[in-house]
């Protein structure tokens, strides 16, 4: 993976179902696509050492990066799986999106790009920005209105919020407290798109203090106080913030009704 303004980094992730997961609800494809694609940089890495220690050094196909990746006219196409129960947690995310921001779902017709909402035994989980084709969102049966508000924010182009390039200035990563198993969730400034407005405690894209503890002590702990009311990790409603960044990285797509 390349972050903007760094060389290209290897990252680690869990293999879920067929699925490659990183920072736990990320899809970065099918496992057996993400590996390949890893071994085509390690190839052209053999004749360019300098894609792992040169930030301007760069090849393409692997970076989710630039304007390809937003949706066109900012409307996602979607279908639902019929399968999924309570469907109601979908169009009321959706609904939330609509009030709050200038994206657009729409149920699709005949578009080639669009997210399918897949029902799933565990997780919920989606690819960050437009990908091509169909792309899963996946859901399983406990993934709340807030879980799926949150994927639409993956969806739309957001990162997790503590994965921006200046994090450490606002909150400390407590590894120790991690399971080890899930210590890569953490260890990669993803900043191609969400360093964008100030970093936001409140955003829903922000992991809880406790996510991935391996006994139940936080993971994360804020280096500054919390504004009055703020909860950082809540899966309530998009925060102020959510919707500015939203906004930001759209700037340059027409909306859908301009």
């Amino acid at each position: 993976m390349k972050p903007i303004g760094s060389p290209w980094k290897e990252v680690e992730f869990a293999n879920v179902d067929g699925r490659a997961i990183f920072e736990g609800c990320i899809i970065l494809g099918e496992t057996s696509e993400v590996e390949a694609a890893a071994e085509l940089v390690k190839f052209k890495a053999q004749s360019v050492p300098q894609l792992f220690s040169d930030a301007s050094a760069r090849t393409l196909g692997v970076a989710i990066k630039g304007q390809q990746y937003r949706w066109p006219k900012r409307t996602i196409p979607y279908e639902i799986d019929p399968a999924i129960p309570n469907q109601r947690r979908i169009t009321d995310a959706i609904a939330h999106w609509h009030a709050n921001t200038s994206i657009r779902f729409k149920p699709r017709t005949s578009e080639s790009d669009y997210v399918y909402f897949r029902r799933v035994a565990s997780g919920c989980a989606s690819h960050v920005g437009r990908q091509g084709g169909r792309q899963e969102l996946i859901l399983a049966d406990s993934c709340s209105l807030g879980n799926v508000i949150h994927e639409l924010g993956h969806a739309a182009g957001l990162w997790h919020e503590q994965s921006r390039a200046d994090r450490d200035k606002f909150v400390e990563i407590v590894f120790s407290n991690v399971d080890p198993g899930f210590r890569h969730n953490f260890e990669q400034h993803i900043h191609d798109g969400v360093d964008v407005e100030d970093y936001d405690y409140a955003s829903i894209m922000h992991y809880p203090p406790t996510a991935f503890s391996i006994d139940g002590q936080p993971t994360i702990r804020p280096r500054r106080p919390l504004p009055d009311g703020v909860v950082m990790g809540q899966r309530l409603k998009l925060s102020a913030g959510d919707c500015a960044a939203i906004e930001s990285i759209y700037a340059g797509v027409a909306a859908a009704d301009a």
